[in-house]
């Protein structure tokens, strides 16, 4: 599919929680993500240049390089929520942004404000869980089970305004994870994580081994844990 100019459209990650449907799985050889001469400019200024990126059903990849350099303009336009000048990006064979792509994608994103700050964690994720499972009986399991594996007991009973950033940051990791998504899009996910939180993460990521996942990073422990380096440069 190549990608009209157009202005990035105005979404959150919020709105890749589609509701959920059964999707194809995918073979070994068969590329979960695919993209091809991706780009993106600001005014003046071209962000992204002839980006090319496949990843696997299980593959890591870290995108790396300085600030201003394109890592989370890359994310979201994987995610849709930003529309590339150019370039085409698919997701499971389907283009980036449409439902059936949002479907097979989780994302967190920095600087995280598409929760409900007067709900409590707990709240707000049974919320998003709602939108992408079938069922309140199967929406609460598995946020209580994401609860459980991510250690969110003291987080979840809180309001979100009165949550700090690191806490904000592992309820966002946690909806991410909902709907059991193919790919999983991460924007300095472990920043504002203690060590404990950050070896939580990485742990439910271990569990995970035939999720794929896109990670934008400044930190080398995050960049060792993956098998592809992609440096992007100013």
């Amino acid at each position: 599919m190549e990608i009209d100019q157009q202005q990035p459209a105005r979404r959150t990650e919020a709105d890749l929680l589609v509701p959920h449907e059964p999707v194809r799985r995918f073979g070994q050889d068969t590329h979960i993500l695919t993209i091809e001469g991706l780009s993106r400019r600001f005014g003046a200024h071209e962000v992204v240049r002839s980006l090319d990126l496949t990843a696997e059903p299980g593959e890591r990849i870290a995108l790396c390089g300085p600030n201003g350099s394109g890592k989370t303009t890359v994310l979201r336009c994987i995610a849709g929520t930003v529309t590339p000048d150019g370039g085409r990006i698919s997701i499971g064979g389907h283009p980036a942004g449409s439902l059936e792509a949002r479907r097979l994608v989780g994302a967190s994103f920095s600087q995280e404000r598409s929760f409900y700050l007067r709900l409590t964690g707990h709240d707000n994720l049974l919320f998003f869980a709602r939108l992408r499972v079938s069922g309140k009986r199967e929406a609460l399991r598995r946020v209580e089970a994401l609860e459980e594996e991510l250690e969110l007991a003291t987080i979840v009973r809180e309001r979100v305004d009165r949550c700090s950033t690191g806490m904000t940051q592992q309820l966002a990791f946690a909806r991410a994870l909902l709907g059991e998504p193919r790919l999983l899009l991460l924007d300095e996910p472990t920043r504002s994580l203690d060590h404990d939180a950050a070896e939580r993460l990485w742990r439910a990521l271990d569990r995970r081994e035939r999720l794929a996942l896109v990670i934008a990073t400044h930190r080398p422990d995050d960049v060792e844990r993956c098998e592809s380096q992609v440096d992007l440069p100013v």
